[in-house]
């Protein structure tokens, strides 16, 4: 990306924003379209988003997107707002044009435009809402604009689903209505955050579906929740949440840009976020496994597992004190459960600890499971400079000088070839690790 005088500004508000995915969206849409412009991040506290579009105007920045917790007074600041935003009370995304800025909202189009590339027509179908907060609002307000038949509301508590039926119906008259429960769904929507970093499911069945029924979350990580998994298992189609993601952020980079996004573009932004398969990082001590996988996290969205954290929360010890207390066979064998537990797992970065390899079977679990496991390879000159004093958390480290090191790495080798592809990361920062093995994983048969 080459930055000039000539570049257009872009970027995201919101408070926390560090976990933002749309500077990696939305600059690969900049590059692949090959426009002069660029994306970043900007922490914007409550009471300051006013400053933010002062700043906004004075910089002639061209957009904003916006996120948590401040779409609804981005709406009430806005020179002007689109119809759809006027609606919902809220704006995702504010245009300035020479001063004048106008918000958008683009979650719900997001949502319909998801369906779409997955196939899914909304015309003249019944659908089911779980949940009436912001994002419900957002999605039944947007498939009502686009042809929905019947919106049922599901919410625990009552009075929040039927003031949303009621603000649906005021634009599209006996269309959406609160309820208990559901029958004759052809459309499940979860916009409720349950299911997000966990194993829950915000419906017990697919009881009250019908047959050629769609099951879709919003919530995006992991990419398969627990309701899409047993949506599967049941035999019904599915639609993730990341694709809710992408296309609310295409739709604003076609608002800033007035260009057109290619569907191959689309389609490249959906095999780098998607993740169907898991990626797995292994390889010695040191080697950066948890720094690249939070930045692969980064760039994709995905949900970072930890399998040592996992066998610390398990053990309710620290993993120096499991070695100090029962050893490294009994260690091994609880590193083995914990691995068992994430067979199955879809759109997560996992990393393991350096000797999960010495065990044939977790590799094979994991890869039967349809991960692919990338091992890092660094020497051992690296790996002490990345452990630095801190050899104490590495039991089988902790008292080693550099040559008995770097024997117990050459003892490992035969088993981290074992893995789908090496990278070597002796001389690479995180940034480059994680950009090589986006590149590998994409690049897949």
């Amino acid at each position: 990306m080459n930055i000039t005088g000539k570049t257009v500004q872009l970027g995201v508000i919101g408070n926390p924003i560090s976990h933002s995915i749309s500077p990696q969206l939305h600059n690969t849409m900049i590059e692949k379209t090959s426009l002069d412009y660029v994306y970043s991040a900007f922490r914007v506290r409550e009471g300051e988003v006013g400053k933010a579009l002062d700043g906004m105007r004075a910089l002639n920045i061209r957009g904003f997107n916006v996120t948590i917790p401040h779409k609804i007074t981005a709406h009430d600041l806005c020179d002007e707002v689109d119809p759809f935003a006027k609606k919902m009370g809220a704006c995702n995304t504010l245009v300035n044009t020479d001063g004048v800025i106008k918000g958008y909202n683009t979650d719900g189009p997001g949502f319909v435009r998801a369906l779409k590339y997955k196939g899914v027509e909304v015309v003249g179908k019944s659908v089911a809402i779980l949940g009436a907060g912001g994002a419900a609002a957002g999605v039944a307000m947007a498939l009502a604009d686009s042809g929905a038949a019947v919106i049922a509301i599901v919410n625990r508590t009552r009075e929040k689903a039927e003031a949303l039926a009621k603000k649906i119906n005021r634009y599209h008259p006996n269309v959406a209505t609160a309820c208990d429960g559901y029958t004759g769904v052809d459309i499940l929507v979860n916009t409720t955050s349950v299911g997000m970093n966990s194993d829950k499911s915000p419906v017990d069945s697919m009881d009250g579906l019908n047959e050629n029924a769609v099951v879709c979350d919003i919530v995006y990580c992991p990419r398969e929740t627990a309701l899409l998994k047993m949506a599967k298992e049941a035999g019904f189609k599915t639609v993730g949440g990341i694709g809710m993601l992408i296309n609310q952020a295409v739709i604003a980079f076609e608002l800033f840009t007035n260009t057109k996004v290619d569907e191959k573009v689309v389609d490249y932004l959906y095999r780098m976020t998607e993740l169907d398969k898991s990626i797995v990082l292994t390889g010695f001590m040191g080697t950066g496994k948890t720094s690249i996988g939070k930045r692969l996290c980064a760039l994709t969205g995905a949900q970072f597992i930890d399998t040592d954290s996992l066998i610390e929360e398990k053990e309710g010890m620290s993993i120096p004190e499991i070695f100090e207390k029962h050893g490294e066979g009994y260690f091994r064998d609880v590193e083995s459960e914990v691995i068992k537990s994430l067979a199955g797992y879809k759109g997560a970065v996992i990393s393991t600890g350096g000797g999960a390899v010495l065990r044939r079977e977790n590799i094979d679990t994991l890869r039967d499971s349809g991960a692919v496991i990338f091992c890092l390879k660094a020497d051992i000159e690296r790996v002490f400079r990345n452990i630095g004093d801190n050899t104490q958390s590495r039991p089988l480290l902790n008292g080693k000088t550099m040559d008995e090191a770097r024997a117990l790495l050459e003892s490992r080798r035969e088993a981290y070839a074992n893995c789908d592809a090496e990278i070597d990361v002796t001389d690479c920062e995180k940034e480059q690790s994680a950009d090589k093995i986006l590149e590998l994983y994409m690049g897949r048969d």
